[in-house]
């Protein structure tokens, strides 16, 4: 009764299109009034999901990808890639997917990626004679390893609340993410082939002069290595290295002196914006999953799947579809830190990899920003090219399939997101 009350009012209050935060706030007061509980846990729950150390790793790693946002790192990372593969059939739009790679490694969000190289790449590339409505749908869809490729606020979020290794979580999404700008990349290459006019070739680099480029961008390329390299060799925790990303931030605006006042003060207070709402909506998860499992829904909800079907691989699928339809609705975190707690007991029984979970929400997820109604994606890339959100979309769809197979490739192959991990950290 507790937890039909709880999720109907989530549903409810959601499907008025009321904020999230707000949704589940008003569900979680609903839970306690019928559970016959003291509201105070609301207030107990928000303190006790936020008072995590790992957690202040989010706010850093914002407050760096911001400070590089306005630092200029994106166009060094864009010239670098231009100079790489911009002779390719498809040209900048390998360009577009090889700097949401190194892009991923700085920010871990798909919407700051869409945010700060959206605006340059698309220019770019209808400066060369590309289709406005397809740029702008190979850099929405380049945009999903952003959380993917370490370091992943996701990823942050599920290994708090899953109580797994952040690092480990960073590492096992290095390959994924490889390999699914790779899948993106033989579409533009199949769009260059059948349609130059939409896709066409870009002008060869010199090596001399890709040398030159290397030389002045290797800084803005080496921030993403940096923080690898010091999680995965122990040196630091999560929460340092974004400490050591935001002081790396700030050496490269006084080395390219592009950082002011104003602008510092923007990244900032930006980056608190987001990490207070992070927060909070930890602290409601916290409450609404302190309910959940008291009235046992998690352990019900699994014996009810395992009673229709024990193929672990066939639940893994419909998980997949539910997080999809779920990612049109929600915001990616919110979802991840609701659906977190009630899936992970199913995939335990299942002998699923808590990693592998990790990386299948976290991709899976993502894709729901591209996707309408709730798609921020798709708003910010709507408002930066002064489109319809429909015609973004439209731009995005020859991609979707690729991106849904790579999730189908990643949920039957778990050895794609385990084997690295496993290798580096046994």
């Amino acid at each position: 009764m507790v937890s039909a009350g709880l999720i109907s009012t989530l549903i409810i209050m959601l499907f008025l299109k009321a904020p999230v935060i707000v949704a589940m706030g008003t569900s979680v007061a609903v839970g306690c009034w019928l559970g016959d509980l003291p509201l105070y846990l609301i207030a107990q729950g928000i303190i006790d999901g936020s008072m995590s150390w790992s957690l202040l790793s989010i706010f850093f790693f914002m407050m760096a990808g911001n400070i590089m946002g306005v630092c200029g790192v994106a166009d060094q990372i864009f010239n670098f890639a231009n100079a790489c593969v911009g002779h390719w059939p498809g040209g900048l739009a390998h360009v577009n997917c090889l700097c949401s790679m190194v892009f991923a490694g700085i920010s871990g969000a798909a919407a700051a990626d869409c945010a700060a190289l959206g605006p340059i790449e698309i220019k770019s590339m209808t400066d060369k004679g590309y289709n406005l409505r397809y740029s702008t749908g190979i850099t929405l869809a380049s945009s999903m390893v952003g959380p993917i490729i370490p370091p992943s606020v996701f990823f942050i979020m599920f290994g708090v609340v899953t109580n797994t290794s952040i690092a480990k979580l960073f590492i096992a999404g290095i390959v994924p993410g490889v390999v699914i700008s790779l899948a993106l990349m033989l579409v533009c290459v199949r769009i260059s082939i059948k349609r130059p006019d939409i896709f066409p070739r870009g002008s060869y680099t010199s090596m001399k002069e890709r040398w030159h480029i290397f030389k002045k961008s290797v800084w803005s390329l080496l921030a993403p290595v940096i923080i690898v390299i010091g999680m995965t060799s122990g040196s630091v925790s999560p929460t340092e290295a974004g400490v050591v990303a935001v002081l790396y931030s700030l050496l490269l605006g006084v080395v390219y002196r592009t950082l002011n006042w104003n602008a510092l003060w923007n990244a900032v207070r930006d980056s608190m914006i987001m990490a207070a709402s992070s927060l909070i909506l930890f602290g409601f998860a916290s409450t609404m999953s302190y309910i959940l499992t008291m009235e046992m829904l998690p352990t019900k909800l699994a014996t009810l799947i395992l009673s229709l079907t024990q193929n672990k691989y066939l639940v893994l699928i419909l998980i997949d579809l539910l997080l999809l339809v779920l990612g049109c609705f929600m915001s990616a975190s919110s979802a991840m830190i609701l659906l977190t707690p009630i899936l992970l007991p199913l995939m335990e029984k299942l002998g699923v990899s808590t990693i592998q979970l990790g990386v299948l929400m976290c991709f899976a997820l993502t894709i729901g920003i591209a996707t309408p109604p709730v798609g921020m994606g798709l708003y910010i890339l709507a408002d930066i090219t002064h489109q319809k959100i429909e015609e973004v979309f439209e731009g995005f769809m020859p991609f979707f399939p690729a991106l849904v197979v790579m999730l189908i490739v990643l949920t039957l192959v778990p050895q794609i997101s385990t084997w690295l991990p496993n290798l580096l950290m046994p």
